[in-house]
């Protein structure tokens, strides 16, 4: 009798399992069954979380007005370890990664660091008076006013 209740308890618990992870993925939860729209709004949920987690222990500074992502999956040098360094790169005249620099000739980098953009670029591309001019035209300031 202890046997089939114990038997009977166990098939019923496996049975449960079968149906909540049914459940689960036919609704949706999982990653598969998300639509585009799902999908992008997770990612970017989990960008933000990683950026947010790593901001107080200044492991994500970044350059830009709008944090990039580049530095979370890049490794080795820009993003070891999903850490960003952009902003200390680009005062120090060394380049951001790669979707920073693309962003700062876009015009969406931080107005703040402006006067550094074209040489820490040029570190990396060459060009410096050409990059001064597209920086000077995105950010409004003096080709003599940048390092």
């Amino acid at each position: 009798m202890i046997r089939k209740k114990t038997w009977f308890g166990i098939n019923l618990i496996v049975l449960l399992g079968f149906l909540i992870a049914f459940v689960t993925s036919s609704t949706g939860t999982s990653f598969e069954h998300m639509d585009m729209d799902e999908k992008r709004d997770t990612f970017i949920s989990l960008k933000e979380d990683i950026q947010q987690d790593l901001m107080p222990k200044h492991g994500y500074r970044c350059c830009l007005v709008k944090p990039c992502t580049y530095c979370i999956e890049k490794t080795p040098g820009h993003g070891e370890g999903a850490v960003c360094d952009c902003l200390s790169d680009v005062v120090n005249g060394v380049h951001p990664c790669g979707e920073c620099i693309g962003e700062i000739l876009e015009g969406h980098g931080n107005p703040y660091l402006k006067e550094y953009f074209a040489e820490a670029i040029a570190e990396k591309t060459g060009q410096k008076k050409a990059l001064k001019k597209i920086i000077s035209k995105k950010y409004d300031v003096a080709e003599d006013d940048q390092k």
